[in-house]
């Protein structure tokens, strides 16, 4: 409790004022002989020993009265914070404004930032000269100035007039700390932080509350003096419009080639307590190429919708899906994906050598595969190597090396291939009579256990007499990306038979992160991955050739290893979808480092990012773009190296965002414990929280409630008291009193 007027304080001293009237009040009678009344001495001594207590029971009553008036005068006051804003003293201010996407949304008929935005005016209307302000934005470009206290709201205005809501998610946790850090060095006896919210629940992540039952004085100084500020949360949170968000697009393409179909599934979110109702629009290359008819999304839940569509061109695109129609928000109704067509996707199919034959070759039905007669446009494009023409190859320009059925390659090669695979290379491994298991383990001995999935025991067959002649594909990987897409019907892969294949031993230290991806029906692995570095080792455990299984002659062949290879390429792809304000990672490989890596956003404008260290001059290993404020595709550029290439990044926004789900007050305050944490009811109107902050919570009505009371209470008990003691005088006065027909005088005090 504080007191805003602490000079009527001295007014409690005229509690003593009723004490003094007390004492005057038991000065003593002068005696008078009266012989007629002698009777009453006995009754008199009774009545004097209640009347004192009466008396101090009254005089504490009036004490009681005189201190209240006196306390009500001073004005006192109670706060939830540390303390009041001091009168008269300089005042240090950090706005802590909340633009993240789900502040874009519309409360009535104003955008809730808006609402934000409005409420920092006022506060900056309520700054003094000398007081000192600052402004943190959770999102978007930075300023020069933010973050920074100065005595002039100059600065803060303009950042103000140029801030908007952004694409990314807030994080209040840190904005709230780094608050706290920059006005403990100030030099001010008042400080105060404000949050400018609309208070989503995720936005508070990162802050955690202390220990339960830790006090100020348990923690260290500098962490006293920071939480000692108090917060100030303005809830910006009104009455949202019912709103609908995309909240993800998944396009897939069986094979990625211009015609084929393509998939892409929606997925929408309703955030509002009521059912909608949405069209979806499908552009790509900035035309739209389809419209959804009406899609019912329940209420606070999801609803999926399919686009099938077709890529009449080669090539790179640009696809956006939009949400046609007015929405609570504009921030989450588009989202942006890129897909690639006809990509030439390069890969080496590597032989011991070449057979005058051409379908004896052990890569006979493996280059038919990869090369589909009267196909115009393929996106996979082969080249045919022996191994001794593989040794003179840059390798870095495949995205997948096939080794069928070769030897053991010689030292140099193992090791150019170590470097391949570490640096995201895909090397596949098949099998075949030039498979000696003890040689490939001395290989990848050599490359350091990099080169193979897993050793290799020895090569089976069936025995002699056991009644088997072959075996057969039992199992596949249910979760694998690419063996999921096989598994119905069994008999795709059951009919496979292998009539020889080498054991792999999968429970080997070296064989750490392998994974099975077909197994035999005796429960040997025949199809195996291990990821090595940023690449992956791939082993299959047979021939691709009629000598040693009938797979080439199956349904299986063709889709098997061309979906692998897309797969390949699929898993770059992944990598490519970014949240707004999380920064593109390009990672510089050696063997084709480029010196520039330049970025073109979505507004067109391009950075270029040096790949050495201007300081050390010492190449660096990745290099980060920070900027993707935007959503929209990102197109990367690697330039200077052996072979340019471009890489295409999607931004969106993050869609955590359309979650309306508002953080429990109770646990903010919880959070916040054993700091200050006060709560603005209205954004539009500030000023009783600028009041509250300054002056508290009043306690004058409730001490002159009491006021009330105490005198009410004085008088009815002082009326009740003085009637009783005449009839106790009466009663003693008996007979004669009754003689004199009048009543009897009252005792002076003996």
């Amino acid at each position: 409790m504080t007191f805003l007027a602490p000079l009527f304080l001295l007014a409690t001293l005229a509690a003593v004022i009723p004490v003094i009237l007390h004492l005057i009040n038991r000065q003593r009678a002068k005696d008078l002989p009266f012989p007629t009344l002698r009777f009453l001495r006995i009754a008199a001594q009774k009545t004097r020993r209640r009347r004192r207590i009466q008396d101090l029971f009254l005089l504490v009553v009036r004490m009681a009265a005189l201190i209240l008036i006196a306390l009500g005068l001073a004005k006192p006051t109670v706060t939830k914070l540390g303390s009041l804003l001091g009168a008269g003293s300089s005042t240090g201010v950090m706005i802590i404004l909340d633009n993240s996407a789900s502040m874009g949304a519309v409360d009535g008929e104003r955008v809730r930032f808006e609402t934000a935005l409005g409420a920092a005016r006022q506060i900056l209307d309520q700054l003094r000269d000398g007081d000192y302000v600052g402004l943190f934005l959770t999102g978007g470009p930075q300023f020069p100035e933010e973050g920074k206290l100065a005595q002039s709201p100059d600065k803060v205005i303009q950042m103000l007039n140029q801030a908007a809501p952004s694409y990314e998610r807030a994080d209040l946790a840190v904005h709230v700390r780094d608050a706290r850090k920059a006005l403990a060095k100030l030099d001010v006896r008042n400080k105060l932080i404000y949050v400018l919210t609309d208070l989503q629940a995720n936005s508070w992540e990162g802050y955690e509350a202390q220990p339960e039952g830790t006090r100020l004085e348990d923690l260290d100084q500098e962490q006293q003096k920071e939480l000692k500020i108090p917060v100030v949360i303005v809830d910006c949170h009104q009455a949202p419009k019912p709103n609908v968000a995309i909240q993800r697009v998944t396009a897939e393409a069986a094979v990625p080639v211009a015609g084929v179909p393509i998939k892409a599934d929606v997925l929408l979110y309703n955030a509002s307590s009521a059912p909608q109702q949405r069209h979806l629009e499908l552009y790509i290359d900035g035309v739209r190429d389809q419209t959804s008819p009406a899609i019912e999304i329940p209420a606070e839940g999801t609803k999926e919708f399919s686009f099938q569509f077709r890529f009449r061109t080669g090539g790179r695109h640009r696809c956006e899906v939009r949400l046609v129609g007015e929405d609570g928000s504009s921030m989450d109704d588009r989202y942006f994906f890129a897909m690639e067509v006809n990509q030439n996707i390069p890969i080496a199919i590597v032989k011991a050598q070449a057979h005058e034959i051409t379908y004896l070759n052990d890569t006979f039905y493996l280059e038919k595969a990869f090369m589909p007669s009267g196909a115009e446009s393929w996106a996979i494009k082969p080249r045919v190597l022996t191994l001794t023409e593989l040794g003179s190859e840059n390798l870095s320009q495949y995205l997948a090396i096939f080794l069928v059925n070769v030897p053991a390659p010689s030292a140099g090669l193992v090791e150019r291939l170590r470097e391949y695979v570490e640096h995201g290379g895909n090397l596949i491994w098949i099998c075949g009579e030039n498979v000696r298991p003890a040689e490939y383990n001395a290989m990848n001995e050599q490359a350091q256990s990099r080169l193979l999935p897993a050793p290799l025991l020895d090569v089976q067959e069936p025995a002699p007499g056991s009644g088997r002649e072959s075996w057969f594909i039992s199992t596949l990987d249910r979760e694998h990306k690419t063996m999921k897409l096989f598994l119905e019907p069994a008999t795709l892969y059951q009919s496979v038979l292998v009539y020889k294949y080498v054991r792999i031993d999968e429970r080997a230290p070296e064989a750490g992160g392998l994974r099975v991806l077909a197994r035999l029906d005796d429960g040997q692995p025949i199809f195996v991955e291990r990821p090595v570095e940023r690449g992956r080792v791939y082993f299959w455990g047979t021939s691709v050739h009629v000598g040693w299984t009938n797979l080439p002659l199956k349904p299986l062949f063709l889709p098997l290893f061309v979906r692998l290879c897309f797969d390949m390429l699929g898993v770059e792809q992944a990598q490519a979808s970014l949240l707004a304000g999380h920064p593109i990672v390009v990672h510089l490989d050696d063997p084709q480092r480029p010196t520039i890596v330049e970025v073109v956003p979505p507004s067109g404008q391009r950075d270029q990012l040096q790949t050495i260290d201007t300081q050390t001059g010492t190449p660096l290993a990745e290099v980060r773009f920070k900027h993707t404020y935007e959503p929209g595709i990102y197109t990367v550029k690697l330039l200077g190296g052996p072979q340019p290439k471009e890489r295409w990044y999607s931004v969106n926004v993050d869609p955590e965002e359309a979650n309306t789900t508002k953080i429990d007050r109770a646990e903010l305050e919880k959070r916040f414990s054993p700091a200050g944490l006060l709560f603005a009811e209205n954004p539009e109107d500030l000023s009783s929280t600028f009041k509250l902050l300054h002056e508290g919570e009043s306690l004058w009505e409730t001490f002159l409630t009491a006021v009330l009371l105490v005198l009410v209470f004085e008088t009815f008990v002082s009326n009740y008291f003085s009637p009783k003691q005449e009839e106790e005088q009466l009663q003693y006065l008996g007979p004669y009193a009754a003689r004199r027909g009048r009543r009897p005088a009252p005792l002076a005090a003996s």
